[in-house]
């Protein structure tokens, strides 16, 4: 029962989309070299909703204790990041085999100006982004639709443990392959509201509110930067940047000032 409602949401979601291109053209960036190439898109982006809905309900719902994250391999954290890595290249292949740069809006004209700017979305953003995350979840707690006993996910002191090497490899994977789905692909499909929004739901896992409303205002801000770019490099230096100072400088931060139990 716990997957009825949410999947019901998805699969009207996904006819939504499909009624949305067939009669507005939502996929107009895309250019489907034939009618069955086109409706094995529709089945290949109807198989991505149910999946990630799924990995999203399962993960919300069931949260692991300290002894459980302890015997989580350090590769399937990627797994979420391999499925949409699996889905771009099936999509990419559908389209026609389009040219990556068109395909992701990647650019790499005026470089360092775009890492200049990702790097000033990355930094003002994470200032802003823990501003409005503390005064929303001051008011929310106000009036109580956060409790006060809220504990930080045990993910924390063990991603804190993790050596530098694999804190690396963590930015790196979620810097590339989340802004190439959640901007280069959703966002110039959908919209940066809806990009927003699902790249919430889709961290929905870690099951702390005031996470989610950071990653709200981070998503938001990076989107953006998307939108007034037009390019996906700056957003992936403004993601990239923003991770790193979340598990460099932050989550040790909250290992010694934070309880942890």
């Amino acid at each position: 029962m716990i997957y009825a409602i949410p999947i019901a949401i998805v699969l009207a979601a996904f006819l939504l989309l499909i009624y949305l291109n067939e009669r507005k053209g939502l996929l107009s960036a895309d250019r489907f070299p034939s009618l069955a190439a086109k409706i094995g898109a529709y089945a290949w982006l109807g198989a991505l909703l149910l999946l990630v809905s799924f990995l999203v309900i399962a993960a919300s719902t069931q949260t692991p204790d300290p002894k459980q994250i302890d015997n989580v391999s350090f590769w399937s954290l990627f797994d979420f990041h391999l499925i949409l890595l699996v889905f771009l290249f099936g999509w990419w292949l559908l389209t026609g085999r389009p040219g990556i740069q068109k395909f992701m809006n990647l650019f790499s004209r005026d470089l360092a100006e775009s890492t200049f700017i990702g790097v000033a979305a990355g930094v003002g953003g994470w200032a802003l982004t823990i501003a409005l995350a503390l005064g929303v979840a001051m008011i929310l707690n106000a009036v109580g639709l956060i409790p006060d006993d809220v504990k930080p996910s045990p993910m924390i002191p063990w991603m804190a443990g993790l050596p530098i090497w694999k804190k690396c490899v963590i930015v790196l994977s979620a810097m590339t392959v989340e802004e190439a789905f959640f901007r280069g692909f959703l966002q110039k499909r959908i919209g940066l509201i809806a990009s927003t929004l699902i790249f919430a739901i889709a961290h929905a896992g870690y099951g702390q509110p005031f996470m989610l409303i950071g990653i709200v205002i981070i998503s938001f801000i990076i989107g953006l930067t998307f939108w007034k770019t037009r390019n996906l490099w700056p957003c992936i230096v403004a993601h990239g940047v923003f991770d790193a100072i979340q598990l460099f400088v932050i989550v040790p931060l909250a290992m010694k000032f934070v309880p942890m139990s």
